[in-house]
């Protein structure tokens, strides 16, 4: 039953358009877990536009430090969704 529901969603939300952006909120929801809880600390994953996930970093040195490692977290965070959504990330 729960399958049947689960594949009645996501056949609505394609219908509709909004497939995508389910992903995209998920993607903001696994950051924490992607990146580790020391980086989520100094972080807060705030939207996704156009393929981009922006990322608000508590400091310039942070920011620094996390833009080495994006094309990282972006490969693990379309890993999990299953599918490449993201394609760049804005550390501001």
């Amino acid at each position: 039953m729960a399958q049947a529901l689960g594949k009645i969603l996501h056949q609505l939300l394609e219908r509709y358009g909004l497939a995508q952006r389910a992903k995209e909120i998920e993607a903001l929801n696994l950051w924490p877990e992607v990146v580790g809880e020391k980086i989520a600390k100094v972080t807060e994953a705030r939207d996704v536009r156009d393929g981009r996930l922006f990322v608000k970093v508590e400091n310039s040195v942070w920011r620094n430090e996390l833009y080495y490692l994006k094309q990282e977290f972006i490969n693990q965070l379309n890993r999990r969704l299953g599918q490449n959504i993201l394609n760049d990330i804005m550390f501001v």
